[in-house]
């Protein structure tokens, strides 16, 4: 009975290896790059939409992409390949025009619909662990033992848009840069790191167990987590379990001697009486 179980495991895990992603996982993850780039300007003016097109189109684009974006700036590919694929650009596009312009805003309320929502986020899960997994893999045969580089691959590949959007919020004209993946590092980028962790001890087979089972395994953990986080129940799925590991290894603001808070208190107040 178990070795049947672990069989059927086994054959889920190579069927989510490798399903092919175009195009139903792919539209997925375009859907949802359309509504967040619509849902971030709502704060620009309810006609920013209509007067700006060009400028959500472009956002949307480099969202969608993000992550190709990022990796060939930082491993020295042209920017443009990104967007050499024509049926990725025309279905972006058709996405983008839909989500944002179709009659009585059909489209849109349909793809908020909280059932869609959590449909495109497992298909966007399936994507992201798929694209882990391969920078892993090409980045660890280009750059042996380079662990930094290769843990790199997995942040970008995990959370490509994280570490763009401050591009593409300038591009719409919004300027926020305390708001960035360094100083306020996402469960996306921080479940990507983990991620593509496990999967390089498995390429340096440290870790023995099939790839199909371990590849299967952060899929569905993947899954759980961005279903708690679509359903509201927790912004950070990861947070409780590195909290205790945070306080150990670098202290937490309660530990601010009181000398320092005063300090601290007194300059604030000096300087809003300035200001």
């Amino acid at each position: 009975m178990a070795i049947a179980i672990e069989e059927q495991l086994f054959q889920l895990g190579r069927y989510v290896m490798e399903v092919d992603m175009f195009p139903v996982i792919l539209v997925g993850h375009f859907c949802l790059a359309c509504l967040l780039i619509r849902e971030d300007c709502q704060d620009l003016g309810t006609k920013f939409r209509q007067d700006h097109p060009f400028a959500m189109w472009l956002c949307t684009i480099i969202t969608s992409l993000s992550g190709m974006f990022v990796w060939n700036f930082l491993f020295g590919s042209p920017l443009v390949e990104a967007a050499k694929d024509n049926t990725l650009i025309i279905i972006v596009t058709v996405l983008w025009y839909l989500v944002n312009y179709s009659p009585s805003d059909v489209v849109y309320k349909i793809l908020t619909f909280r059932p869609v929502i959590l449909l495109n986020s497992i298909l966007q899960e399936c994507l992201r662990v798929r694209f882990i997994y391969l920078g892993i893999q090409q980045t660890a045969n280009k750059y042996p033992g380079a662990i930094l580089i290769i843990l790199l691959s997995a942040v970008i590949n995990g959370n490509g848009y994280g570490l763009i959007r401050a591009v593409e919020n300038l591009i719409r004209g919004k300027w926020a840069p305390t708001s960035n993946e360094v100083l306020q590092v996402s469960y996306f980028s921080k479940s990507g790191l983990y991620a593509g962790f496990l999967f390089y001890l498995h390429h340096l087979k440290v870790l023995n167990a099939p790839i199909e089972l371990l590849y299967l395994g952060v899929f569905l953990t993947f899954v759980t987590f961005r279903v708690l986080i679509t359903f509201g129940l927790v912004e950070d799925p990861l947070l409780p379990i590195e909290s205790p590991f945070y306080s150990l290894l670098f202290g937490s603001s309660s530990d601010e001697p009181e000398e320092g808070k005063a300090e601290k208190e007194n300059s604030e107040i000096k300087e809003k009486k300035s200001k």
